[in-house]
């Protein structure tokens, strides 16, 4: 991961959210961002810049730290985890 190391990346989205992240992957711009929606709700989406308006990640759930660990397992890229491709990402903004 260029920008950010890998640590970092995650320790942002357990602890704050992030709460704003923009960071590309394989040509792809990604946009992500953390807000509390009331009631202690918290919602993290991740979607594509430039690209559909849709969300390629969404989680709603009681902590940023709950929220964080669902990202950490999804398989949004190209069907692997931030993990498995951490290597070919670069963080722009965040």
């Amino acid at each position: 991961m260029k920008g950010n190391t890998l640590n970092q990346f995650i320790d942002d989205l357990q602890s704050t959210g992030g709460p704003e992240k923009e960071f590309s992957y394989k040509g792809k711009r990604y946009f992500l961002e953390s807000a509390n929606i009331g009631d202690g709700t918290i919602e993290m989406v991740v979607f594509q810049c430039f690209g559909k308006e849709e969300y390629i990640f969404r989680c709603i759930g009681k902590s940023f730290s709950e929220c964080a660990k669902q990202f950490e397992s999804a398989k949004i890229f190209d069907g692997k985890t931030i993990y498995e491709v951490e290597q070919d990402i670069e963080v722009l903004y965040g």
